[in-house]
């Protein structure tokens, strides 16, 4: 069965309560008051429907405060209290400064819903752009034609303003910034295409079939950064013949990323990268400290090798002069052992650097290994999880297909109670128009009294002029009085006299009872009702079916792992039992209503049959069931006109006796008598037909009130309906959070190898770094045994002296060739501390420098994120909870379709609308003018 737009309308209105019920989840809080706790939830949801372009056509605020416990609580809920109703009755909240205030005693459980003008801003804007043919057309131009079409849209969170965070720059200084913070927020957009949209694809929505041979597409959004970011645009592409444009919806909610099972791991990660750049920008700075040491040994080295240098040319020089040689010999020989225990002194300073520098290299690369693992186990737990929220999903597609059928069987039970609510007006109207001819009847027997009182004053003048007949007044005055008598009677033809007014007021209950009549189509319209909410109960059927959904998804893996699916389904489940409870009592309600409309049948069938019997008094030719022996009121009136000529033509004689007194009654058996007998019934007619018109107003009344106990019979049931399809948007959004969850656990897993690829690559180079270090330490150990080796031949060439003259011409050859090398190496010794230099420049400088820019972006991202969950717990609510209370908000935005039906139901919706009102005015103007 089609729904018009109108029902969409309702259904969705009375639905979003649950929605936003379902998108809080468990939350406790304590209620303020007397002498016991009392838990109190506020959940806020706010509704706006969009055009087919994301312009904004109306807001509104559902506000739905649930208390548990037992005892009294009193709230002060802030609220829009534009346009403020309540949903629960019809009493008008109170409201002080702002905030509903309300005293409740509860005994379990207990809530208030009421529904207002959304006076704020949106958090959330959407637009939607349309391509035909890779031409941009409005939205109404695609209605109707064939070709390719594409639709794009883009969702902004527009809630961000400056805001000042601080981090650490990677040195252990803090550093504060203003940045753009939004209120993190995420959601879904939902579209179904019909099946004349074929070569559907679209990169960014989970595509699924819809059953009926559409397509069902859910794009899914973070808006909020540095997870993801403030705008997102997405959209597809079709092939289309006979095109329209699909409805879609927006569903969003304010999340804390610190909290959310979602979301916190991310946050966590970018905490642990800021933590992990302070660490790095430390040890690279240390590493950077001990190149310089590297580099202050090497200029010792060097100093030592110039002293070695110098000796040796001296020793070279010495060896030339035979006379002074050995003197010189020794002198030189003891100045190259110092040089030698200078260089091995620098050559252990360089030795403790490499060894220094070593150690904390092996140590980088050792955590860089660990983080390289971490996130490795991090990466596989989110494919893990990525598997269960994808069984959670599907367990919450099978709650979604019950809560469609108990829909369904709602929705029938909803067109009952439009029929019925249809046939109580058509009573009402009835009764109505009835009560509009019963003055004619009062008019009527108004005229009677009036004539009879001129008989009355006409008998007293024949009475008292009695001697002079042909020219008596009050004869002609009789006559005259008689005709108004008669002519106020009329007849059933004659508008506006009393038998047209009684036969108009009989003919219209009459109508009323008749077999097929409006009673009949209301008690018929009830008992559907009645049997719709009788099946929906019966074991096995939709509501059954839909509390086994609920229990085959809540027992799903996925779902028992996570608390915050479990609490959501619990919820669920409560609200089935509730559900059922009252279908219950709906039905035993609806077979009251059916007793009592047989019974108002039976009473309008006896009001009938009296209005009947009035007719015929007034007259006896008026009806045909009416007794022709017994003459009407009209009949006797004409007798009393023939008596009166008959009295005058013939016994004028006896008219003093005939014509009786005043005081005479009809046992007198005078005429005045008989006019006094006939005033007094015409008065007791009178007060009996100002009875039945208090009486029809009364009916009129109560028929107006079985109409509007219907029409809240008929809202109570879209309620339950509109219940019914809140229950399977909830499913549904369950199973889109599901699958947004799976889509996030595998981003999740996606970034960690990511993370675990560049760990493996910092570990590959600091091993790297770590084996150079190594093979400089082990150059200096070589260094250094070479110092000992020359310290330990320069003492022997101290020692040996006394030798020197044998070998003279061979130290002077060794020693020039000393000379040389010392000479080269003097040359190349001060490219090892450039070298340090260098090191300690390009690598080790700019490794400290990535260090910080690390810290300092990760220490950045951290803080907004952080900074953003403070403003979701601040702000997240559109106008906050209770003191004391849970609460949260849920934002639904619907973007109208273009198909052409619009501009129809408009029309339609508002022809009913404005007979409703002129049969409201009439009514209205019936009441006043019979009060």
């Amino acid at each position: 069965m089609r729904r018009t737009p109108m029902l969409r309308l309702a259904l969705v209105g009375a639905a979003l309560p649950a929605t936003c019920l379902i998108a809080a989840g468990p939350a406790v809080a304590l209620g303020a008051a007397g002498t016991s706790d009392v838990v109190v939830t506020n959940t806020e949801t706010v509704q706006a429907h969009l055009s087919p372009s994301g312009g904004v056509q109306d807001a509104r605020v559902y506000e739905q405060l649930a208390f548990t416990g037992h005892g009294k609580a009193t709230v002060a809920d802030p609220v829009s209290t534009k346009g403020l109703r309540n949903l629960d009755g019809f009493g008008t909240p109170t409201v002080q400064d702002g905030r509903l205030t309300t005293t409740v005693d509860v005994d379990g459980a207990k809530r208030l819903r009421t529904v207002s003008d959304f006076d704020k801003q949106l958090p959330l804007t959407v637009s939607a752009i349309y391509l035909l043919d890779g031409e941009q057309v409005l939205p109404k131009d695609v209605v109707g034609r064939t070709g390719d079409l594409e639709v794009r849209y883009t969702v902004r969170n527009v809630t961000a303003k400056p805001q000042s965070v601080s981090y650490d720059d990677g040195t252990g200084k803090r550093v504060t910034k203003e940045v753009p913070v939004v209120i993190p927020m995420v959601g879904s957009l939902t579209t179904t295409l019909p099946a004349q949209f074929t070569d559907v694809a679209s990169p960014q929505a989970s595509v699924a079939g819809d059953g009926r041979g559409g397509t069902s597409l859910t794009f899914t959004m973070t808006l909020f950064g540095p997870i993801g970011a403030p705008e997102a645009s997405f959209g597809y592409t079709a092939r289309i013949r006979d095109g329209v444009v699909p409805a879609a919806t927006v569903s969003a909610l304010p999340v804390s990323p610190l909290d959310s099972p979602s979301f916190k791991g991310g946050a966590a990660s970018y905490k642990s990268g800021a933590a992990t750049g302070v660490e790095l920008t430390g040890g690279a700075g240390e590493i950077d400290t001990n190149l310089l040491k590297l580099r202050d040994g090497a200029s010792d080295l060097i100093a030592g090798l110039i002293k070695l240098r110098d000796g040796a040319h001296r020793l070279d020089d010495g060896l030339g002069d035979a006379d002074s040689g050995s003197a010189q010999l020794a002198d030189g020989a003891s100045q190259v052992s110092t040089g030698a225990g200078d260089l091995n002194a620098g050559l252990f300073k360089l030795d403790k650097g490499a060894s220094t520098l070593d150690v904390k290299l092996h140590e980088a690369s050792t955590g860089a290994s660990t983080l390289a693992g971490g996130a490795f186990k991090v990466s596989n737990g989110a494919g893990l999880l990525a598997a269960g929220a994808g069984q959670l999903a599907d367990g919450s597609g099978q709650v979604a297909d019950g809560t469609e059928q108990v829909a369904g069987a709602n929705a029938l039970a909803a067109d009952g109670a439009g029929q019925l609510a249809d046939g109580s007006k058509q009573v009402a109207d009835g009764l109505t128009a009835a009560g509009s001819k019963a003055p004619a009847l009062i008019t009527g027997l108004t005229q009677v009294g009036d004539g009879l009182d001129q008989v009355d004053a006409g008998l007293a003048k024949l009475y008292g002029d009695i001697g002079d007949l042909p020219e008596n007044s009050g004869v002609a005055q009789l006559h005259g009085g008689i005709a108004k008598l008669r002519a106020g009677i009329g007849t059933k033809g004659d508008a506006g006299t009393l038998l047209y007014g009684v036969d108009q007021v009989r003919a219209g209950l009459a109508g009323a009872v008749a077999t097929g009549s409006s009673l009949d189509r209301l008690r018929g319209g009830t008992d559907q009702v009645r049997g719709g909410l009788q099946d929906a109960l019966e074991p096995g059927h939709s509501i059954d079916q839909l509390a086994g959904g609920v229990a085959a998804a809540r027992g799903t893996t996925g779902c028992t792992a996570d608390p915050v699916c479990a609490g959501t389904l619990a919820q669920v489940q409560t609200g089935v039992g509730t559900l059922r409870t009252n279908t219950q009592a709906a039905a035993g309600g609806l077979g009251d209503v059916s007793d009592g409309l047989g019974a108002l049948k039976t009473s309008l069938t006896g009001a009938a049959a009296g209005l009947a019997a009035v007719e015929c008094g007034l007259s006896n030719t008026a009806l045909a069931a009416c007794d022709a022996d017994r003459a009407g009121l009209l009949q006797g009136v004409g007798q009393v006109d023939a008596g009166v000529s008959l009295l005058v033509d013939t016994v004028v004689a006896n008219v003093q006796a005939g014509v009786g007194t005043n005081a005479d009654t009809p046992a007198d058996e005078t005429l005045r008598g008989g006019v006094n007998g006939l005033q007094t019934g015409v008065d007791a007619i009178d007060a009996g037909s100002r009875q039945l018109v208090a009486g029809l107003a009364q009916l009129s009344a109560g028929a107006g009130q079985v109409a509007e106990g219907n029409a809240d019979l008929a809202g109570g049931l879209g309620e339950l309906a509109d219940g019914a399809g809140a229950v399977a948007d909830g499913a549904g959004q369950v199973a889109d959070g599901n699958a947004t969850l799976a889509d996030s656990a595998g981003q999740l897993a996606d970034g960690a190898g990511q993370v675990s690829d560049g760990n493996t690559k910092l570990a590959d180079g600091t091993q790297q770094l770590a084996d150079g270090a190594g093979q400089l330490s082990d150059g200096v150990g070589t260094a250094r045994a070479g110092s000992t080796k020359l310290a330990d031949g320069a003492s022997k060439v101290s020692d040996g002296a006394g030798d020197l003259s044998s070998g003279l011409q061979d130290a002077a050859d060794g020693s020039g060739q000393i000379a040389d090398g010392l000479d080269t190496a003097t040359e190349k010794a001060p490219g090892l501390e450039d070298g340090a230099q260098r090191l300690s420049t390009e690598g080790t400088t700019k490794l400290v420098a990535a260090g910080k820019e690390t810290a300092a972006d990760y220490g950045e991202k951290y803080a907004t994120i952080t900074a953003g969950a403070e403003r979701a717990k601040a702000e997240g609510m559109a106008y906050g909870a209770p003191e004391g209370a849970a609460g949260s908000t849920a934002y639904r935005l619907e973007l109208a379709s273009a198909d052409g039906e619009r501009s129809r139901d408009l029309g339609r919706g508002l022809g009913a609308l404005a007979l409703f009102a002129i049969g409201a005015g009439a009514a209205a103007a019936v009441r006043r003018r019979l009060a």
